[in-house]
């Protein structure tokens, strides 16, 4: 049996992005999530129908890496070079979205955190109400790399 997010098994979560208004044109950057010992995640956004009455409404949601979860924060990127992330349309309805998190304590630093930069035309101060969570499988102890094998 496989043991990862995807197949839905063992699956651990983490706020990164706690429920919040958005508004504006800045950034909302999520609190640090420690991906030690997983090696698997992905990162859930939804965010509601935005309010103000805009003529266009959309969430730009990506993560962002550090090595000691605090400075230094990067675009996480996938296989290809692309930031890891998508885009949510809340112009008139609700919306949610998914996206894979590969490479976790292999060729990705320790420390995840989402990312929500809002972007709203016309209305009236509109705003909208989002979440992200980095969502961790098979977190299990992992054997400790050593330079001498005891086989």
């Amino acid at each position: 049996m496989r043991n990862n997010v995807y197949d839905g098994i063992k699956l651990i979560g983490a706020s990164s992005l706690k429920p919040q208004s958005v508004s504006g044109a800045t950034a909302v950057n999520g609190a640090a999530v420690d991906t030690l010992a997983a090696d698997n995640a992905a990162l859930y956004a939804y965010a509601v129908a935005a309010s103000g009455a805009p003529t266009a409404a959309s969430l730009a949601v990506k993560i962002q890496e550090s090595a000691d979860g605090s400075t230094n924060w990067t675009d996480a990127l996938d296989n290809t070079g692309t930031v890891i992330g998508f885009t949510l349309t809340v112009t008139s309805a609700d919306a949610e979205g998914e996206a894979r998190i590969e490479g976790l304590n292999l060729n990705r630093k320790r420390y995840l955190r989402a990312v929500i930069t809002p972007t709203f035309t016309g209305g009236t101060s509109p705003a909208s109400v989002a979440v992200a969570q980095i969502i961790r499988g098979n977190n299990e102890a992992k054997p400790v790399n050593t330079t001498v094998s005891n086989t």
